[in-house]
């Protein structure tokens, strides 16, 4: 019997503005991935924006947008939804214009509908794992690089 799709949910532990600490994005339904971004990376991605001119909030979603891609590449075809959590609040067509660009360089059927943003909350497992991976009780299934977002990002 063939599974169908899952819809992935998508929360962040630590946002990506906060230059101090880690950040670490999950998504979980059927399936379940987590990513962890060095606090070093993060710094250095949105110096580099802003010397580009982006401002502060800008360079951070342009950035989260990038890790989104980055937690979700892999795992594309096997979901059919995503529902990513109230992070930016405003700036959620921006997020979903940069990530629809990447997604649909990966699949180029992606279709607009398959977003959606609001509040995944406390009890989601996304959450959990985020939380779990932030405070040392699981390890992340990738750590994410500078490297990792200047392909994403095409930068030289």
């Amino acid at each position: 019997m063939k599974r169908s799709k899952a819809t992935a949910e998508v929360d962040q532990s630590i946002k990506i503005g906060d230059l101090s600490a880690a950040t670490v994005l999950a998504f979980s339904d059927h399936i379940c991935g987590t990513v962890l971004i060095p606090a070093e990376v993060k710094r250095t991605l949105i110096m580099r924006l802003r010397a580009r001119g982006k401002s502060k909030i800008r360079a951070t979603v342009q950035v989260f947008a990038a890790a989104l891609f980055l937690l979700l590449e892999s795992a594309i075809p096997k979901i059919s939804f995503v529902v990513i959590d109230t992070e930016y609040s405003g700036y959620e067509p921006d997020i979903e214009g940069m990530l629809l660009n990447l997604l649909r360089k990966a699949e180029p059927e992606f279709g607009k509908e398959r977003l959606v943003f609001r509040q995944v909350g406390k009890s989601s497992p996304a959450h959990k794992q985020a939380v779990a991976v932030h405070r040392g009780r699981m390890e992340p299934d990738r750590v994410l690089k500078i490297e990792d977002f200047l392909a994403v990002l095409n930068w030289k």
